[in-house]
């Protein structure tokens, strides 16, 4: 029986290797889910619908993005790490998705049910006060919550994500005792920070950046561990906080065990699209960067930042419950 198990997995084996080829043969055949786990109009959002053309043009195929908001991101993430592992239900995500300890009760692992195709781009974030707050400077909003010990309120627009964790980084590094106060998304967020209900953020440049020029937010710092090219005049808070430095990143995803050259063939999709100068010109208004990294290098980028975050998460204790 032993012998007849083992000759049945022999042929096995290479059979379901040849079914798989034969399907990479003959992908795509029909049309793509693109998945988002956040609401319209942010930047992932932003990136997956830029990306939608080029995946068309190259593919051949209709992609017909899909959002699915919830859960810090872990809905639609969900949905893709249990989808059929064929290629058919691609994710575009922020790297948030990946920290480990937030949600402790996820039904699957982004870690291993989830296969980067790329990392498309990365960003810093800004940190925001409504235009007339006390706080003039990094070091004024640090030296109250210091003094204020559980009186000063920061927004972000999900549990979990790339501004709650940096956010949470920063009150634990200078000792500040910051509040979370989480919302369902970043427009709500920046409008009790604008209506003075919440002292701080943390938000991405395309939602935040209008109510900057608008004269109701104000840009305290940066995030990224050096000063933004753009806003040469504003510190990093690096400056102040040593050590300090998150940035956001978007990314594309199918489900572990989906065959290497479908995840090949998306993967060189969307970096010939990065070339596009529609692409180029709309990941620069979000004052992002194109910071392409294949399947591999990708893998080990994703692995380094969510040892780092995941450690953040463990320090400071955030959780989801």
């Amino acid at each position: 029986m032993r012998r007849r198990a083992f000759l049945a997995g022999a042929v096995a084996g290479p059979l379901v290797s040849r079914l798989a080829w034969a399907a990479s043969a003959d992908y795509p055949n029909r049309p793509i889910t693109l998945l988002v786990p956040s609401t319209p109009g942010g930047v992932v959002d932003f990136v997956a619908r830029l990306m939608q053309p080029s995946l068309v043009d190259a593919l051949g195929q209709s992609v017909i993005v899909e959002n699915r908001p919830g859960g810090g991101g872990h809905l639609g993430a969900g949905l893709a790490a249990k989808s059929p592992a064929d290629g058919y239900t691609l994710l575009c995500s922020a790297g948030s998705i990946l920290v480990s300890g937030v949600y402790p009760d996820l039904s699957y692992d982004p870690m291993k049910d989830l296969t980067p195709v790329c990392r498309l781009t990365a960003g810093g974030f800004l940190l925001l006060v409504k235009a007339d707050s006390p706080y003039k400077t990094l070091g004024d909003l640090i030296e109250h919550g210091r003094n204020n010990p559980g009186k000063l309120f920061y927004a972000s627009s999900s549990v979990g994500n790339s501004t709650h964790i940096g956010a949470e980084m920063l009150s634990h590094m200078t000792g500040m005792k910051a509040m979370h106060v989480p919302y369902k998304g970043n427009m709500q967020a920046l409008t009790d920070l604008i209506g003075g209900r919440v002292d701080f953020m943390l938000d991405s440049r395309p939602s935040a950046l209008p109510q900057v020029q608008a004269g109701t937010l104000r840009i305290l710092a940066v995030t990224s561990p050096d000063r933004a090219p753009d806003l040469p005049d504003t510190p990093s808070i690096a400056e102040t906080v040593p050590g300090y430095g998150i940035e956001g990143w978007t990314g594309f995803f199918v489900r572990s065990g989906t065959p290497q050259p479908i995840v090949q063939r998306l993967a060189q999709a969307l970096a010939n699209g990065t070339h596009e100068e529609r692409v180029i010109a709309g990941i620069a208004s979000t004052q992002s960067t194109v910071a392409y990294l294949g399947p591999d290098e990708a893998a080990a980028y994703m692995r380094e930042d969510h040892a780092r975050l995941s450690k953040v998460v463990r320090e400071t204790g955030i959780s989801s419950s």
